[in-house]
């Protein structure tokens, strides 16, 4: 599923909307995806700490403050993880941090063969869309509390329409269409009308 993908995306557009020109330990580009969609990350959000204001300290800092975000993969807990941090930071030497969860869950996955998953690439189809299908994406979203105990459905991503720049200042949703073979938000809502007729076969 990740070679054929690969082979479908465009490494170049996709190095160019991450305003990037390589990828991490310059892998090559299904292996730069094969890590994307298998493996674990912890990124660090931010940093804050010691004495930034006009003139200089001659004492070490008293607070020091991190943000991170942790990305988890199927088989793993979102509670396994979180002691797996804090293991880690004892085993360096930084057993009195103080670690504080604010959020999170479990890694969710959805065979590509479910019927939830069939329908919706039905729906696309008709639309004249070959989609292209990964394993699972590298954002989040708690489809875990359906793939999870102790309903164990599908669950997936879909809909028709354009938007890019999730999460950014630059984020945007196409509203109208001036394009013939991009929906608009009324096409996008009749894509989920479609998709639940589908469904019902």
């Amino acid at each position: 599923m990740i070679a054929t993908a690969s082979a479908r995306r465009s490494e170049d557009q996709a190095k160019k909307s991450l305003s990037i020109k390589h990828w991490i330990d310059d892998l090559p580009w299904v292996q730069a995806n094969e890590r994307l969609e298998s493996q674990p990350t912890v990124n660090i959000e931010g940093l804050v700490g010691g004495y930034t204001g006009p003139g200089g300290k001659t004492i070490l800092p008293h607070r020091a403050a991190a943000k991170i975000d942790m990305r988890l993969v199927p088989d793993m807990k979102k509670n396994d993880a979180v002691a797996a941090l804090k293991s880690h930071l004892e085993s360096h030497g930084f057993g009195d941090l103080d670690v504080n969860v604010t959020g999170g869950y479990d890694p969710t996955s959805t065979a590509a063969s479910a019927p939830l998953i069939q329908a919706q690439v039905a729906v696309y189809k008709r639309a004249g869309i070959d989609p292209v299908m990964w394993p699972r994406t590298a954002g989040s979203y708690p489809g875990y509390v359906f793939t999870g105990e102790p309903l164990k459905m599908a669950s997936g991503h879909f809909g028709l329409g354009h938007g890019s720049g999730a999460h950014a200042p630059d984020e945007y949703y196409v509203i109208e269409s001036s394009n013939p073979r991009v929906q608009g938000y009324d096409g996008a809502v009749l894509s989920f009308v479609q998709y639940l007729y589908e469904l019902a076969k």
